[in-house]
């Protein structure tokens, strides 16, 4: 009779639990259907995916499948609670990579190395080194930076399956090099420093100290005399946390400090110019930022097609940056030495970059990209072949 009774309870507390689940699951997708999508993910600093467009072409193709499936996953109920929960858990369970990215030593997180094809690679490298040869009367630079995971390999937990950035580098500047395009190598002069802070612990990005030890570096390539200027640091955060935290849900509770470097007093001040947006102002930073999440935008307010920087400096050089966000900690060291910096983010430029050339009496052509960024890129090829 107890054994009955027993065995009656054990059914009825697996029917209770499996009803239990069933509504969950349920409700989870009648919410999901009902709230509204999210257009951007302020934690992850990034578009979320939107609803694709049902056709029979994107559908036999398979291409409709894989955007829903990511679709559901930016839109689903609490991602970023469910992203840090799953990242929790197999902490704890041992693993140490998330959304390929790697919680290594000191909770440093390094985004893994994913070089895109090498057909893509080949289309960038020809259309700069094209570029270069059809203005060869102009100086013409590249400073790929290594991201973190190249030169904190040190701190990589055990056994991490990364792919050789080096090889990728190397190769690369061979192919400049044959196309008169100075290479600006900075991997020996951050590797001495890499005890320092050079990349954010929950960030994809270089710290300031670390484009600042890459500006000398750069100083001495391009021929400018970084000992008649001084640059002293000012922390304006102590609050940043980076996209990888939000990415990976490893360090969800990390803070850590966000530093800005300003010139002695012989460096006059500049007047940035962002053009499309016809706004100006006399500073290189935008503090509403660190009110929010995204504070790296402090820099230049982030990522803009075409940004122009006029210092009235004891000089008639211009030079023109095609970069990434790497670039944006990195040019306000650049400005005691040019008249004119015009920076272009080819990701969102669509003007004219012969006729600007020409306006702007471009002399020196700096190529600025970190070097995740710089092997996926889609856009530099397109702005210098137009």
């Amino acid at each position: 009779m107890k054994k009955s009774r027993r065995n009656y309870n054990y059914r009825s507390f697996c029917k209770s639990t499996g009803l239990l689940f069933a509504l969950l699951l349920i409700l989870v997708l009648i919410l999901n259907l009902l709230l509204p999508d999210r257009g951007f993910s302020p934690r992850e600093n990034r578009v979320l995916a939107s609803s694709p467009e049902l056709s029979l072409s994107q559908v036999l193709s398979g291409k409709y499948e894989t955007k829903y499936e990511t679709y559901v996953n930016d839109q689903f109920l609490l991602r970023d609670f469910w992203v840090t929960t799953k990242a929790t858990a197999d902490y704890l369970l041992g693993r140490r990579e998330e959304n390929g990215v790697y919680l290594g030593k000191d909770r440093y997180l390094m985004e893994a190395f994913q070089p895109a094809g090498q057909d893509r690679i080949d289309a960038t490298t020809d259309a700069v080194t094209a570029f270069a040869k059809k203005h060869s009367d102009l100086n013409h630079y590249s400073l790929i930076v290594p991201t973190a995971v190249n030169i904190l390999q040190s701190k990589l937990p055990a056994h991490a399956p990364v792919q050789n950035q080096n090889s990728y580098l190397d190769s690369l500047k061979t192919s400049l090099s044959e196309a008169g395009i100075t290479s600006i190598d900075v991997r020996k002069t951050l590797s001495e420093h890499d005890n320092e802070t050079l990349y954010y612990h929950t960030d994809h990005h270089w710290t300031t100290l670390g484009a600042y030890y890459a500006y000398h570096e750069a100083a001495e390539v391009m021929n400018l005399d970084h000992t008649r200027v001084s640059f002293h640091s000012e922390p304006v955060s102590y609050s940043f946390q980076g996209t990888l935290s939000a990415k990976s849900g490893f360090c969800s509770a990390d803070k850590e400090e966000l530093d800005v470097y300003f010139p002695d007093e012989s460096v006059p001040s500049s007047v940035v110019n962002y053009v499309d947006e016809q706004k100006k102002t006399a500073s290189f930073y935008d503090t509403s930022h660190l009110k929010e999440r995204d504070k790296y935008a402090l820099f230049f307010d982030g990522n803009h097609a075409q940004i122009k920087i006029s210092t009235p400096v004891d000089s008639d050089r211009s030079l023109l940056v095609l970069k990434d966000s790497y670039a944006n900690c990195f040019v306000p060291f650049l400005t005691p030495y040019y008249r004119t910096i015009i920076m272009i983010d080819p990701r969102y430029y669509y003007g004219d970059l012969e006729q600007l050339i020409q306006v702007e009496n471009i002399q020196d052509v700096l190529y600025l990209y970190n070097a995740n960024t710089f092997f996926t890129d889609t856009s530099l090829h397109i702005v210098l072949t137009s």
